[in-house]
Formats: structure tokens, sequence, C-alpha cells
């Protein structure tokens, strides 16, 4: 299990392998690129079909790792383009997830959606069962980064001052979001650790909010799975995931940006590397990778 929840931080292609459901090996551009380093396509082009925008080289559809055409749908323009300027301008032939994040999120959503479609027992093993994922990313709940205060001593007390004031807002949004999901009207409270009364004890959400979690997990299709994914095992934070879909959701009136989501789960870094500074390629790119992996998340559920 440990090696599964591992695997799912990793890109798409690192570690699917290359099989149908047939069991043949399939040679997809991904894989071939990765094992060649050889630029073997003159021009990228993208072309609108009947099952939405193909990612083409020299007019041949791209495909995922697992051999599955590579197409967005057509709700999705704006990504079809972004993922061919991908291809456009890969900066070197080896492939990188921070170079393709766009490329590995929506090899994700096909290879794990086409999988779930097909039930191949062979094809659900290498990309993880649904249910699977749904728990493992529900268990954050209980660490999010933005249920858990700092001491109020830490940073002069100007730590525990910003969480106050960027927590707490999200949190109540949050309450009043997944009460309409709760069953017989049971309120909907999000338990959070303050680390001045817990100490390490730890956190626990109540089973009344716990299944009304669930019950919205299980009303997200494959690509809000793999959005909520990447953003909650980027920022350490279930609740950071659920704002990225919901800053997509043109109904929805939340109105905190990735920019501010990315600050808000990164609070304890800024601060302490403010007072005691910062360590070169190793604080400044993981705020980068911070912000990479959450715009990119959003942008595979944003339909425009």
């Amino acid at each position: 299990m440990v090696l599964l929840l591992r695997s799912l931080r990793v890109s798409a292609w690192r570690h699917y392998a290359t099989v149908s459901s047939s069991g043949a090996k399939k040679v997809s551009e991904t894989n071939k690129l990765e094992h060649t380093l050889s630029k073997f396509w003159d021009k990228v082009g993208l072309a609108e079909k009947d099952d939405g925008y193909h990612i083409q080289l020299d007019g041949k559809s791209i495909k995922t790792p697992l051999g599955f055409q590579m197409s967005v749908p057509k709700s999705k323009h704006s990504l079809a383009y972004l993922l061919a300027n991908e291809w456009k301008h890969l900066p070197n032939l080896q492939i990188r997830p921070y170079l393709v994040p766009l490329t590995s999120l929506v090899s994700r959503c096909i290879d794990l959606e086409e999988s779930h479609r097909s039930k191949d027992p062979e094809l659900l093993a290498k990309v993880g069962d649904l249910d699977s994922i749904k728990e493992m990313l529900l268990r954050y709940l209980d660490t999010d980064t933005l249920l858990v205060f700092s001491p109020a001593a830490d940073c002069e007390g100007k730590l525990r001052k910003a969480q106050e004031e960027t927590y707490r807002p999200i949190i109540k949004s949050m309450e009043e979001y997944f009460q309409k999901h709760a069953q017989a009207g049971e309120p909907i409270n999000l338990t959070y650790m303050d680390s001045d009364i817990h100490g390490l004890v730890g956190n626990k959400q109540p089973e009344a909010t716990v299944k009304a979690v669930r019950s919205w997990l299980d009303s997200l299709d494959v690509w809000s799975i793999v959005c909520l994914e990447r953003a909650t095992l980027t920022a350490k934070s279930f609740l950071t995931g659920v704002a990225i879909l919901r800053l997509n959701n043109k109904d929805d009136s939340f109105d905190v940006t990735v920019d501010e989501l990315a600050r808000a789960a990164t609070l304890e870094t800024i601060f302490q590397t403010e007072q005691w500074g910062e360590v070169e390629d190793t604080h400044d790119v993981d705020k980068v990778d911070v912000q990479r992996n959450l715009n990119s998340a959003s942008l595979i559920v944003y339909n425009h």
C-alpha cells in the first residue's frame, strides 16, 4: 500500500506499464520519447475530432503511456492548446514531470478513465482503483495543512496570526460547502489542531463530516479526481484540492485564487524562511513546484 501511495505522486509514464488490455506491448509517443531521447517529429498540431481535441505529431495523434488516444474534451479548448504548446516548446528531450505537467496529468486522467471503463485488472493494477484513491485522499483531511495551527509564539506570533486570517475563512466556507452533502441535515464541522492546546496528539474529523465528504467525492468525475489528487499531494492539504475544484465551478462563489491557495499551503515555510533565511535550490524550487502543480491541476478542470 505504501508503494501504491507513493506511485500516485509520480508522473504518469514513469510508473505505468505500456500494455494494452490484451497484454500486448504498445509503443506510445510518450514512452518512445522517454526511452530514445530523440525528437522524431517536425510539427506539433491540434486536430478536432468527434471525441475531442487530439494532440498530433506530424499528423499522428499522440497516445498515453497505456496506449490510449490522448484526446481532450471539447469543453477544454484552452487546455488542448496549452497541451500542444508543451510539446512545441520542450526545452530538451529528457522527459521530466516538471517539464510537461499538463501532459502528465492529462495522461493520468485518460489512462485512469479508460482502465476503469474497460475493467481490465492488469491496467487497473497500474493506475489504481478509484475507491482506494478516494480513501487515500480522504485521510489527508485529518492532517490537512489548513487545519493545523502553529504555536502562537512561533515566528514572533506572525505565523499564527497569518494562519488565523487565512485558514479560518476557508474552513468556514468548506463547512458550508459540504453541508449539502450531509445525511439528514447533520451539522458539518471541520476539526482542527491547535498546537498550543493539542500538542502533537493529532486531529480526526467527525464521522458526519467524513460521510459528507465521501459523498461529495463519489460525485466527482475522473478528471476532477486527478485534479484533487495532484493538488492534495502537492499541498498536503485535501481542502486545497477541494478549493481548486470550487474556483473552477462557475456556479460557486468561492473566490480564493490559486496563488492565494499556494501561499496558504506554504505559510509555515514562508515565515520560517523570512526569519531564518532561504536555502538556495530547496525553498525556492519547492515554491515554484507548488505553484506549478496547483496551476496545472486547476487547468485540467477548467472548461473553456
